[in-house]
């Protein structure tokens, strides 16, 4: 108890005790105004105490958000995150975060007052209240459905770069000042975090269109291997998908599929003369894997071009591993490689259909490839028949 509080609770204590003990000597007025003052006194300090706790609530629930929040490596975990807290803060019958980049475009009227919505308090770059007391501004359309709303820009400190959406506030009367100010907290830590994972995500996609542009020149040195390192990649993470792999697991398996033949380039004078004797001029997995040696945090991806030439019984190369010795990626890989040749890399005469392919890829299973694998590409055949045919209309 700080020491305005305790300085209150001693002046009330008083002034009843002193009314007690002159209640025989005072007159009744004057008792009557002892005790009014007293009674005013407690309900003063009874309010100081009910705000300081709401006040409390409200700095838990918002350090509890934080906590959160910065956890987030991925876009829509900040939204949901985002959404949940904010619909603790004033009940509403929808709370979203648009951003503009992922607008939706559905005919859905709901989607469509998002759209529109959001634009005008990005283009505007303020908050937009609508409720009993405010109303709608002149150059803005709100559709019927809409009685109140509280929309407020998701501002990073280069830009707007999203707005949080609060529709039809379930209690009566208008979203009060507190509220307001707990909402535009919780937009500007939002709005940290987004600024962050999207700056991250265009980074990666920067790398990844190096990476892409460094596989095709690789891939254009041999007739009719244009895009398959790209089909692997996509046909491996659809497996991975099934496998139950997580985020990051999913990032290496992309990324050592789109490199699993890296090592045909030929990079002379790369490599010293020493390796460069050791290895077979068709090894192109080994020299895949010497190519990256030097680059830290790749391991994961290093092994996974080294060995996905390995065969689940054992007599693959460049080390004769089996079943679960070869490493879980270089076996989703080797499923992907074998499917997109035998779809994509043959001739025409020889070329099988997805589900032609499908069977083939069933006869190596658990002496080519991991029995694990190849159901889980049977599991996926028809979201493969269907990748497919966009591969054929590209």
């Amino acid at each position: 108890m700080d020491t305005k509080s305790v300085v209150l609770t001693g002046l009330i204590i008083t002034a009843l005790v002193t009314g007690i003990i002159l209640v025989d000597i005072l007159p009744v007025f004057v008792l009557a105004l002892i005790a009014l003052l007293a009674g005013l006194g407690v309900t003063y300090y009874a309010g100081l105490s009910s705000n300081r706790i709401e006040y409390i609530s409200e700095q838990r629930l918002l350090l509890e958000f934080n906590k959160k929040l910065v956890c987030c490596r991925e876009l829509s975990e900040v939204e949901r995150i985002s959404e949940k807290y904010a619909a603790r803060i004033v009940s509403c019958e929808s709370v979203v975060v648009f951003r503009s980049d992922k607008a939706s475009t559905g005919e859905d009227d709901m989607d469509n007052s998002f759209n529109s919505l959001g634009r005008w308090v990005e283009d505007n770059k303020t908050v937009l209240i609508i409720d009993e007391q405010n109303t709608s501004p002149a150059d803005l359309n709100v559709p019927v459905h809409i009685q109140s709303l509280l929309a407020i820009p998701i501002r990073s400190r280069l830009d707007c770069c999203g707005v949080l959406l609060m529709m039809n506030k379930k209690e009566q009367g208008a979203f009060t000042v507190r509220q307001i100010e707990m909402l535009e907290i919780i937009a500007m830590q939002a709005a940290e975090i987004i600024s962050r994972l999207v700056e991250h995500r265009n980074q990666q996609v920067y790398q990844l269109n190096l990476l892409k542009a460094l596989v095709k020149a690789i891939e254009g040195r041999e007739n009719g291997f244009a895009g398959h390192s790209e089909r692997v990649a996509d046909i491996s993470c659809l497996l991975g998908g099934r496998l139950g792999l997580n985020a990051d697991d999913m990032r290496d398996l992309y990324y050592s599929a789109l490199l699993h033949d890296i090592g045909k380039l030929r990079l002379d004078g790369t490599l010293n003369a020493e390796i460069e004797d050791s290895l077979d001029r068709e090894d192109h997995s080994g020299r895949g894997a010497l190519i990256l040696r030097d680059v830290p945090g790749v391991e994961i991806i290093r092994e996974s071009i080294l060995y996905h030439h390995e065969r689940y019984d054992g007599s693959g190369v460049p080390q004769g591993l089996a079943a679960t010795d070869i490493p879980f990626n270089a076996r989703i890989i080797a499923v992907a490689d074998i499917y997109d040749a035998m779809t994509r890399l043959c001739s025409e005469e020889e070329r099988l259909s997805p589900g032609e392919a499908l069977q083939a890829v069933k006869k190596g299973s658990g002496s080519v490839l991991d029995p694990l694998v190849v159901v889980a590409l049977e599991e996926v055949e028809t979201e493969l028949a269907g990748w497919e045919k966009d591969q054929q209309d590209k």
